[in-house]
């Protein structure tokens, strides 16, 4: 039987690095938006992706507020939107990409508790079906259909 790489691979996907937290469990990836990078927990239960409200300049986010409340981990809240952005993961890229902006100092402040960096934003499920991916735990991948 061909291995997941191998047969990955050759049905045209592509692959990128990803890291997974050895106390908390989070998959971990760098990625790039508008050609500036950062780090993200790939998060498979998040519906959006999202990226930290202070990073919007950095990331060079037009963003205007949404029109409703979405729930979060915290609460709900109402955050910001931005459409028409390029995301790229190593050699995959989509340059349609809409992200929710908002505050992450809880999540950030909940890893520094747990000995993390923090991080840039969140890559949700709107990401992963975009993109076809799957994870490989093991071989610490994941893997992205142009």
């Amino acid at each position: 039987m061909a291995s997941l790489k191998k047969l990955l691979l050759s049905q045209g996907y592509t692959s990128h690095n990803i890291r997974i937290a050895t106390k908390s469990g989070h998959i971990v990836t760098k990625a790039s938006i508008n050609g500036h990078s950062g780090r993200f927990i790939i998060d498979t239960g998040a519906s959006a992706t999202c990226v930290n409200q202070a990073m919007y300049k950095e990331f060079q986010l037009e963003t205007e507020f949404m029109d409703r409340q979405i729930g979060t981990a915290s609460g709900s809240l109402r955050p910001r939107i931005s459409h028409n952005n390029t995301l790229e993961l190593g050699d995959w890229s989509d340059q349609d990409t809409t992200l929710l902006s908002m505050d992450m100092s809880y999540i950030n402040t909940a890893l520094k508790t747990e000995g993390m960096r923090s991080i840039q934003g969140l890559l949700g499920a709107d990401f992963l079906i975009a993109a076809k991916a799957v994870i490989d735990y093991k071989g610490k991948k994941i893997y992205l259909k142009p």
